[in-house]
């Protein structure tokens, strides 16, 4: 009965120890297998896994030989009891923890090698960079030198039309015309023009205009208020054409005042212009812009869509270019136009029949004539514009009722269309930007009205200035000949 025993006891040992090593060899192959793939991941760890690979592969085959030959061999002589010429437990464990100690040493091994790598790529993306960056540095120094003096030119050419929102302290030396005469009355009519709050009546006695400062205003208070209700005689004003003057400036006032404001001569003898509206109308844009906005024809086509330039076509530019081959000047519209220091826009426009603009001739050449005064006064709430409307033509209107209503609500399309356009540049000079970076041949007038208003601080400026203000047609205005500095692409957009 001991020797069964024995023998099952010994059957038992070695199923149990094959059962053992077998398990140790597969999880010292899957060990061996994970610390070959995160190898592989370095290039600097090939050598490292190829002599572990050999040595774990070459140890857990003779481990895995030796054990079966042990279970065999125990199998075999399971009648003599453990079969003594196989190896113990003890050994087998110290084999394969010095076989995990080197497989943990290889892992140590790659994981040195991958930061080494990884540390390698860092340095070589941060050279890459430094050199991207110098390469850019060097292109726009290179780019900058090429362009400076182009920039400089352009600048030195553009200099007279800088835009800006504050008005030149120039201006004050002028006869300012503020109110129609027809509109001044007892009752003081109160308004601010150049930081002037001003109140302007007609004596109850004498039935003079008179005007002074607006003690009522907060601006009343300035210096140079102070000063003009010091003056002996108070604001200088006077009446003509139809308009009250006045003048603000602290020099002595010309005898003489401009006679612009005049409605025009009559084209035809039996057809003189009449006085058919006289407006008053504050404008929430700065004075200059709005200038800039009546002197710039070429707009006309694409902004008063729904009013006075309905069906106008846009100027063609072959008819331009064949008449001045023939040495004429194709004209577009009928219409002149002029500007007249110190914010005064004057226009004529030519109508073969009322309502209809006739292309490719001169306002002079047309039957009909419409003659428009437009005064930008400076003021706190940007322009203080009046309006006045000549006809030549239409003289029932005059006793149509209510028809100045009707010419105020014409005005207030007309200046609407306007706005979207002239406060979309206010705001683009607020955000500091430029309305005249690239000026165009169409915006002649325009452009001399800028350098006029810019050159008021210099004599011999301001005097080159006013010898180029002429008046000017519509085929004057929109030819494509380039001169006065014009650049072939326009800026003064809503960007």
């Amino acid at each position: 009965m001991r020797v069964l025993s024995g023998r099952g006891s010994g059957s038992r040992s070695s199923g149990l120890l094959g059962s053992t090593m077998r398990n140790c060899v597969v999880s010292s192959r899957r060990s061996a297998s994970t610390a070959l793939c995160a190898l592989r991941r370095s290039n600097h760890g090939v050598g490292a896994v190829n002599n572990v690979r050999a040595e774990a592969s070459s140890s857990s085959l003779n481990r895995g030989d030796e054990v079966t030959t042990q279970q065999r061999q125990g199998q075999g002589s399971s009648g003599s009891g453990s079969g003594g010429g196989g190896r113990s437990i003890e050994e087998l464990k110290s084999e394969m923890k010095k076989l995990q100690e080197q497989i943990h040493a290889a892992h140590l091994q790659a994981h040195l090698q991958e930061q080494r790598v990884a540390e390698a790529l860092e340095n070589l993306e941060d050279v890459d960079e430094r050199s991207r960056s110098l390469e850019a540095s060097l292109f726009d120094a290179a780019a900058e030198a090429s362009v400076a003096p182009a920039v400089e030119e352009e600048k030195k050419a553009h200099a007279d039309l800088r835009s800006d929102l504050s008005w030149p302290k120039e201006l004050v030396d002028f006869w300012h015309p503020v109110e129609f005469s027809k509109n001044v009355t007892e009752e003081p009519t109160t308004f601010d023009i150049l930081n002037f709050p001003l109140a302007v009546f007609r004596n109850g006695d004498t039935g003079v205009a008179e005007c002074r400062i607006d003690e009522a205003s907060a601006l009343a208070s300035t210096s140079q208020c102070q000063k003009q209700k010091q003056r002996q005689g108070g604001i200088q004003i006077k009446e003509k054409d139809g308009l009250v003057w006045v003048w603000l400036s602290e020099k002595e006032a010309p005898e003489d005042i401009p006679g612009f404001t005049v409605p025009p001569e009559p084209f035809h003898e039996d057809s003189k212009f009449t006085i058919h509206a006289e407006l008053v109308i504050d404008v929430d844009v700065e004075h200059g812009l709005l200038m800039e906005n009546l002197l710039d024809l070429a707009h006309a086509p694409f902004t008063h869509t729904q009013t006075f330039a309905k069906g106008w076509s846009i100027p063609d530019l072959v008819k331009f270019k064949t008449s001045k081959l023939l040495g004429g000047n194709w004209e577009p519209y009928p219409i002149d136009m002029s500007f007249e220091p110190p914010y005064m826009v004057l226009s004529t426009i030519g109508l073969m029949q009322p309502g209809k603009l006739e292309e490719g001739a001169r306002a002079a050449a047309c039957q009909n004539h419409l003659h428009q005064l437009h005064v930008c006064l400076p003021s706190s709430k940007g322009t203080r514009l009046l309006y006045r409307m000549s006809l030549d033509f239409m003289d029932f209107m005059l006793y149509v009722p209510f028809a100045k209503k009707i010419w105020e609500a014409m005005a207030a399309q007309v200046l609407g269309e306007d706005l979207r356009l002239v406060q979309g540049q206010e705001d683009r000079l607020k955000r500091g930007g430029d309305t005249w970076a690239n000026p165009v041949p169409y915006d002649k007038l325009a452009v001399r009205y800028r350098k006029w208003r810019n050159s008021l601080h210099c004599e011999t400026k301001r005097s080159e200035a006013e010898e180029a203000l002429r008046e000017m047609s519509a085929g004057e205005m929109l030819s494509p000949e380039e001169n006065d500095g014009f650049s072939s692409k326009r800026s003064r957009s809503l960007e």
